[in-house]
């Protein structure tokens, strides 16, 4: 007769909770203690019980204060790289923002009048004839977009104006 599957959730009754823990934990341990010899792996096991009593294990020839502060300075180090990465891509896109923000001004100028030094052929200032007059002309677009919206705005409220003094009127007459 094979055991069932147990489900994975809190043991409500304490007495059974603590029973599953004291096995669970002698076998886990001696697993952390087989996985230490069968493979030379220096392996440290700490673990609470709900009351807060401490278990723990180490492999030999090592102490758990050894391994913790291996762990520790292994982790630093992971993360003291994983900081160098981000702040050399910060550094990255900081030169391309810086780049391109050099590059929009420089347009800018240009486009203003303030820097036509830089512009060195006809065919360049031909170039910028025609954005300024592509620009302007998108600017007049919008322009009359706006100023008809408004006029249709102004004749739909002339037009309820009128029913409403129509509506008045007719009322005051009836």
């Amino acid at each position: 007769m094979g055991r069932g599957k147990i489900e994975m959730k809190r043991i409500e009754d304490a007495t059974r909770r603590q029973v599953t823990f004291s096995k669970r934990r002698a076998g886990f341990l001696k697993k952390a203690n087989e996985l230490a010899v069968l493979c030379d792996a220096q392996v440290g096991v700490v673990v609470f019980s709900d009351k807060g009593k401490l278990f723990d294990f180490c492999s030999p020839p090592v102490i758990l204060m050894e391994l913790f502060h291996r762990y520790e300075i292994t982790t630093r180090n992971t993360r003291l790289q994983e900081t160098n990465r981000d702040d050399e891509q910060m550094v990255m896109e900081i030169t391309r923002l810086r780049n391109e923000i050099d590059q929009l001004e420089a347009s800018l100028r240009r486009q203003t009048g303030e820097d036509l030094s830089s512009v060195s052929t006809v065919d360049e200032l031909s170039q910028l004839q025609l954005q300024l007059e592509s620009s302007l002309s998108k600017v007049h677009a919008r322009k009359d977009e706006l100023m008809s919206q408004q006029l249709e705005d102004m004749r739909r409220m002339v037009h309820y104006s009128l029913i409403v003094v129509a509506v008045v009127v007719f009322a005051d007459e009836w």
